[in-house]
C-alpha cells in the first residue's frame, strides 16, 4: 500500500519496503520546500506490485502474472534482507487491479500533496494471467497510466521505460513527459541520442526525455567519490542531446536504490554540476524546444583538434549538429583524452579533458550569416561570448575561446 494509514489518519511513522523508518513531518517537510522552489514533487510506486500480505487487504490471486498457464508459480521479483517481502507482479491493465490501485492512489493524494506519481516497472516479465493468456505488458502499461490520468487530470504522471521495455506504448500514452532508466542495453553515449530520438519520434517531438542513468554504478558499491570527469562528460552529452539526467537529491545517485550514498560529490563536482544546470536552464529554447539535428561539416585548421561528425570516438573532438529555426547550433564535445566511450563510466576511469584554447573553426552552412557566438557551463570558457567572423562561399570562420567538455557554437541566419 503507497499510503500508511488510512486517508482519515495517515500514520505518523512508518517501515517502508527496505525497513527503513519514513515519517509523514519529513514527507510533508519536502513538499513544503520543494513547492517554494516551483518544484514538482511525485510519489513513487510499481504499476503492478504485491508484498506478502497484500490479500490481507482484498489483492487477489486471480490479477497476479504466472510464470505458467496453469497459474502455480506468481512472477516474484526476489529481495533479501533487509526488504521486508518479495514482490509479486500483477497485470496492470487488469481492471480489478485498476480500480483497486485507483482507490489506493486517491488516498494518497488526499493525504499529501504531490503533484503526480512517478509510476515505475522492472523491466521484461510477460508471462500469463491467470486463464493462461499472454500477457501483453505493454499494452498494460498504457492502460494503467491513461487510468491514472483520467482518474486524477490534474495530476502529472510518468512512466519508467526500464532498459526501452515497453517504450512506446509509454511514450504514446498520457504521461506529461519521458522517463527512460538506462540499463546495459544502451551502454555507449552514442546509445544515449538512440533512445532520445526514438522518443522525439513517437511524439513527434511533443515530450521531452528524463533519463536515469546511474554514473560510477560499480563504484557506488563502497564508500568513495565520484569521478568527475566521467559525470560531466556524461552531463554534457545528455544536455547537448537535449535530455535531462535525474540524479540530485540529498546526494548525486550512483545505483537505482536511491538512498545509496556510498559515493560524494568532491567540491569541483559540486560547484560544476551546478553550472551544467544553470546552463541547460539557460539555453533550454535551444537544446530541447524541438529543431532538428544535422550534418554541418566542421573542422580545425591548425592542428589543435581532430573534428569528426557524432557519434563519438576517442581522440576526437565531436561535432553534434542541431538547426533551431533560424539557428544553427553546434555542439563541440571533447573526447580528445577519452579513455572509453561508455556513459556509466562505472569504475570511475574516464580521463579529464585537455583544455583547447583559441581553436580555430571552419563551418560550411548555406544561409548568410549575421551573428556568431559561444557559450559552455566549463569554467574555462565563458557563459555567453560573441565570436568574431568570416564568411565566404558558405565557409564560416572564427575562434572557439574554450573547450573543455562542451562548448556549444550558435550561428544566426
Amino acid at each position: 500500500k503507497p499510503l500508511a494509514g488510512t486517508a482519515l489518519s495517515p500514520s505518523a511513522s512508518w517501515l517502508n519496503i527496505s525497513s527503513t523508518v519514513c515519517y509523514r513531518s519529513t514527507i510533508n517537510s519536502y513538499l513544503k520546500e520543494a513547492k517554494a522552489r516551483n518544484m514538482k514533487s511525485m510519489f513513487y510506486n510499481l504499476c503492478y506490485g504485491a508484498l506478502n500480505d497484500a490479500a490481507k487487504d482484498g489483492v487477489k490471486d486471480e490479477w497476479s502474472i504466472f510464470e505458467d498457464r496453469k497459474h502455480t508459480n506468481k512472477v516474484t521479483l526476489y529481495l533479501s534482507q533487509p526488504f521486508k517481502s518479495n514482490i509479486y507482479l500483477l497485470d496492470p491493465g487488469n481492471e480489478e487491479w485498476l480500480d483497486y490501485m485507483t482507490k489506493q492512489v486517491a488516498d494518497v493524494y488526499s493525504a499529501y500533496d504531490f503533484d503526480g506519481y512517478h509510476i515505475d516497472q522492472v523491466g521484461i516479465r510477460d508471462k500469463f494471467n491467470y486463464e493462461g493468456n499472454p500477457v501483453d505488458l505493454p499494452a498494460g502499461f498504457q492502460t494503467f497510466i491513461n487510468r491514472m490520468k483520467a482518474s486524477f487530470p490534474s495530476k502529472y504522471n510518468v512512466f519508467n521505460a526500464v532498459g526501452s521495455f515497453g517504450q512506446k506504448k509509454i511514450a504514446e500514452s498520457n504521461v506529461d513527459f519521458q522517463y527512460y532508466e538506462v540499463w546495459n542495453e544502451a551502454p555507449g553515449y552514442a546509445d544515449l541520442k538512440t533512445i532520445i530520438d526514438n522518443n522525439a519520434t513517437y511524439t513527434d517531438n511533443k515530450k521531452n526525455t528524463v533519463l536515469a542513468a546511474y554514473m560510477n554504478y560499480s563504484m557506488a558499491e563502497h564508500k568513495g567519490t565520484f569521478n568527475t570527469p566521467g559525470v560531466l562528460m556524461t552531463e554534457a552529452v545528455i544536455f547537448a542531446l537535449g535530455g535531462s539526467h535525474i540524479e540530485l537529491g540529498e546526494h548525486m545517485l550512483g545505483k537505482e536504490y536511491f538512498p545509496n550514498s556510498n559515493l560524494e560529490m568532491s567540491p569541483l563536482l559540486d560547484k560544476s554540476v551546478i553550472a551544467y544546470y544553470d546552463f541547460l536552464v539557460a539555453y533550454e529554447n535551444l537544446l530541447r524546444d524541438g529543431g532538428q539535428f544535422n550534418v554541418v561539416p566542421v573542422t580545425c585548421s591548425n592542428g589543435k583538434a581532430s573534428i569528426v561528425q557524432w557519434p563519438p570516438q576517442t581522440g576526437k573532438v565531436i561535432a553534434l549538429s542541431k538547426l533551431v529555426g533560424t539557428r544553427q547550433v553546434v555542439h563541440l564535445l571533447n573526447f580528445t583524452n577519452a579513455v572509453h566511450l561508455n556513459w556509466c563510466d562505472a569504475d570511475g576511469t574516464q580521463a579529464e579533458p585537455l583544455l583547447i584554447k583559441s581553436m580555430p573553426v571552419s563551418l560550411t552552412v548555406g544561409q548568410t550569416v549575421k551573428k556568431a557566438w559561444a557559450a559552455t557551463p566549463d569554467s574555462e570558457g565563458s557563459l555567453y561570448q560573441e565570436l568574431p567572423f568570416s564568411q565566404q562561399a558558405g565557409t564560416v570562420t572564427f575562434q572557439v575561446p574554450a573547450l573543455k567538455y562542451w562548448t556549444m557554437i550558435v550561428l544566426e541566419f
